[in-house]
């Protein structure tokens, strides 16, 4: 029997992706823990095991590690899979009851990263930008729902409000608030 020998890069590749990992594990822990704007990518990097120049080669500058760890919580498959069902189910309970399974998926797993985010565009120009781009994204997903369910009901009315109001009710720091405050679960949320 011949032995199967992977790509000489794939050994390379597992390695650096181990260490961006790492990487963002740590810068992650930090930012919540310490604050983005107190946190240096030394500390960073002592905090991954790593040199603090592969820190630069892999991310060139803090704002873009943040962003990396943002993209998690903005592409996640999951929760993305349940606001397209959500958008597509005629069912005005149903595509709210999706909808709020995506939003308890998103905050389940990154509203940390989302305060972070908040508090480092208050010290950083470039993730102010990246914010209100955050932002803007999520009221766009909020109103194309909200015109679903108007569309489905139109009893409800004035899609604006709808989405004013699922706005309110799905922001990052209520999820912070019931869950961290009074103990909710991420079931009680949703």
């Amino acid at each position: 029997m011949k032995a199967v020998k992977s790509p000489a890069g794939s050994v390379r590749a597992e390695q650096a992706a181990l260490t961006r990992r790492r990487i963002e594990d740590a810068a992650r822990r930090l930012f919540v823990l310490q604050g983005y704007g107190t946190t240096t990518l030394r500390q960073i990097a002592d905090a991954a095991g790593v040199a603090v120049q592969t820190l630069y080669a892999v991310y060139e500058s803090k704002a873009n590690l943040l962003r990396a760890l943002a993209e998690t919580v903005r592409d996640d498959p999951e929760s993305d899979a349940a606001y397209r069902l959500a958008l597509a189910e005629p069912d005005r309970d149903r595509s709210l009851a999706l909808f709020a399974r995506s939003i308890r998926l998103r905050w389940q797993t990154g509203h940390d990263l989302f305060t972070t985010h908040v508090e480092a565009a208050s010290v950083d120009p470039d993730v102010r930008e990246d914010l209100a781009t955050l932002l803007e994204g999520r009221r766009r997903g909020i109103a194309r729902l909200a015109q679903s369910i108007v569309d489905a009901s139109p009893v409800l009315g004035d899609a604006a409000r709808v989405a004013a109001i699922v706005d309110a009710l799905t922001l990052p720091e209520l999820y912070a608030e019931l869950a961290g405050v009074h103990g909710w679960t991420a079931d009680d949320y949703e």
